[in-house]
Formats: structure tokens, C-alpha cells, sequence
């Protein structure tokens, strides 16, 4: 499957490929995590459409745009901004400047594609509540409210079941977390360290981020042929865990779950190097840098070389606040 994106967001073009581990690395705000939401916004808006009274093409962009609007936050697209999707199992696909969608419409009945999952941020514990309490509101008043789908969208898998097999990593999970998400007769989730109760509020922020992969493997969501989209997932670990987690997600592309990347963590990205070649998954990186996402010389060696050298960076203002120390002792 390759995703290709032009003039949307800070991107001005990315070409990046999705099968087995996709790498993205970068400074903040170069459009890492657009690749991903992009990437979201295609098939969840060309899957699972039930409804009634419209033609498919009607129904692929009306969700389509519904989607790209509170994903994006954007009403207009930029001129000639473009976003498509091929896949050798599937027809393919153009979003254009106009919002639409062209091409076959029979992409969500492919059998290699079994849905996917966006992970933005851990922090989405701390709206289970508020999110189920805002679902019996829009039920009981029979409305509709607006907020961010992201968001929405993963706590329906944090708290409905799939019906499909899923990856079982729970295991795995609870003992890298020395506990377990669980919920109350109530339904409400909390973490069980040893027996004790603690409410997620209290919860390390790290702890959440392995209780969503406990969580979303109990449900069933990580399957063979899943697509999973993390944004940046180092952000709350400390260096140890992000080894634990480059695991964690070296394991699952093993087990055939295609997941996508965003980091800026030299400690993740030098991890999901070393245990992809070890486990001899496939494995695509990208440097995302004035605009463009690219691998150099579609080439992995020499695209993570110009990924450390980017990341390095910091090292060089200490070496040169070092020399300033060095020199003003000298100079006494």
C-alpha cells in the first residue's frame, strides 16, 4: 500500500509506503503526524458504510469530508493539494482539491484490510467518562455533538469488543505495567496494581500508554492486516520503556499488524532499526524535513543516517557551550 500527499498541511509532497513497520522521524511540526491522519482519514472514510439512501460515490465522500474536517480542522483544502491511495489487492483512490473521492468504491470490501486504529496521545484515559457520559446525552436528546474524532473513535475500541480474534499481548502488557487495566461493575476503568485500586486520573502517564495496547488486544483490534497509526508513542516513556515499546511493536508487525510511526526519539527510532532486522520484518523509514517526507536514495541506511545527524543536533549546542566554558576559564 503507498499513501502519496501534496500541498496538504505543512507537507508539500510525501510518498511513503505501508507495509509492515513505516518510520517517520523529524522535528516537530513537519508533518509527521499529517502522514498518519491522512493516512486514517482515506480508509475510515472509505469503510464500514452503513448508511442509507446514497449511492456509494455520494456516501464515500460525504464521509469522507466529514471526517477531513475534524480531523484536519480545515474547511477549504489548499489549491492542487491531493491525497491518494493504491494497494496491489485494491483499486485506487484520489482525493483532489475539490474534496471528492475517484476510482472504484470497493476498497472497503477488500479482505487485506481489517481496519485501523489512530493512537494520538495516553491521555485519552483521562476522557473515558467523558466520553461516555456525552454519548448517553447525545442518546437521550437524540443529537449529535462535535468533538474530536481521534478521540472518539478510540475510546469506542477501548470499551466495545470486536467480534474478530485479535493478537493476544495482555500478558505481555501487564507485566511490563506490573498491573492491569480492568473495569468496575460500573464500567469504569482503573488500573489493579497488585490487588490495589488506582484510579487512571492517578495513573503514570507510561502506564497508560502499554494499558492501551492491553486494552485494545483484550478487545480484539490488533489483527493480522490491522493498520495501527502511532504519534510519537516515546513521549511519556522513559528511555528503558521505549526500548520495551519498539518491542512491543516489532512483535505485532511480525504478526502481520501494519504500523506507521511518528517519533522524534533517538532512543525509539535506533530501537525499531535494530529489533526490525533482528525479526527480519519489513521495514520503511522516512525523514520528514522542509515539507517533504523522503527516504535518501530510497535507500534505509542512508535515510537513518540523515535521521541521527537531524536529532544529534542538540549534542553540537553543548559542545559549543562547552568550548564557551573552556574558553572563558583559559581566559580566566
Amino acid at each position: 500500500m503507498e499513501l502519496q500527499l501534496k500541498n496538504i498541511g505543512m507537507i508539500k509532497e510525501a510518498n511513503v509506503k505501508i507495509d509492515g513497520l513505516t518510520v517517520i522521524a523529524g522535528e516537530n511540526d513537519t508533518g509527521k503526524s499529517t502522514v498518519g491522519k491522512a493516512l486514517f482519514v482515506m480508509l475510515e472514510g472509505i469503510t464500514n458504510n452503513k448508511e442509507e439512501n446514497k449511492n456509494e460515490n455520494e456516501l464515500l465522500n460525504f464521509k469522507y469530508l466529514s471526517i477531513f474536517q475534524k480531523v484536519f480542522k480545515q474547511d477549504k483544502l489548499k489549491k492542487n493539494a491531493s491525497i491518494s491511495l493504491s494497494t496491489n489487492h485494491a483499486k485506487y483512490y484520489m482525493v483532489d482539491d475539490r474534496g471528492t473521492i475517484s476510482g472504484a468504491t470497493t476498497f472497503y470490501k477488500d479482505k487485506y484490510f481489517k481496519g485501523i486504529i489512530f493512537i494520538e496521545s495516553p491521555l485519552i484515559w483521562n476522557f473515558t467518562d467523558f466520553f461516555r457520559d456525552i454519548a448517553q446525552v447525545e442518546s437521550q436528546m437524540n443529537i449529535k455533538l462535535d468533538y474530536p474524532y481521534l478521540m472518539k473513535n478510540l475510546n469506542f475500541k477501548l470499551h466495545i469488543k470486536s467480534a474478530s480474534n485479535g493478537l493476544d499481548i495482555k500478558d505481555e502488557m501487564t507485566s511490563l505495567m506490573g498491573g492491569e487495566f480492568k473495569k468496575d461493575e460500573l464500567g469504569h476503568y482503573y488500573f489493579d496494581k497488585q490487588g490495589k485500586r488506582i484510579e487512571l486520573i492517578n495513573t503514570a502517564t507510561g502506564i497508560k500508554t502499554f494499558g492501551l495496547f492491553q486494552v485494545l488486544s483484550q478487545n480484539n483490534y490488533l489483527n493480522k492486516d490491522t493498520i495501527l497509526i502511532l504519534d510519537e508513542p516515546e513521549v511519556h516513556l522513559h528511555p528503558k520503556w521505549q526500548l520495551e515499546m519498539a518491542k512491543v511493536i516489532v512483535e505485532l508487525v511480525k504478526n502481520g499488524v501494519k504500523i506507521v510511526v511518528n517519533s522524534h526519539s533517538p532512543y525509539m527510532i535506533e530501537a525499531l532499526q535494530r529489533y526490525s532486522e533482528l525479526a527480519e520484518v519489513n521495514s520503511d523509514f522516512y525523514l520528514a524535513e522542509d515539507g517533504y517526507i523522503k527516504k535518501e536514495n530510497n535507500s534505509n541506511s542512508e535515510t537513518l543516517a540523515k535521521i541521527f545527524e537531524k536529532l544529534s543536533e542538540p549534542f553540537d549546542v553543548f559542545e559549543k557551550m562547552d568550548s564557551q566554558r573552556m574558553e572563558k576559564l583559559i581566559n580566566g
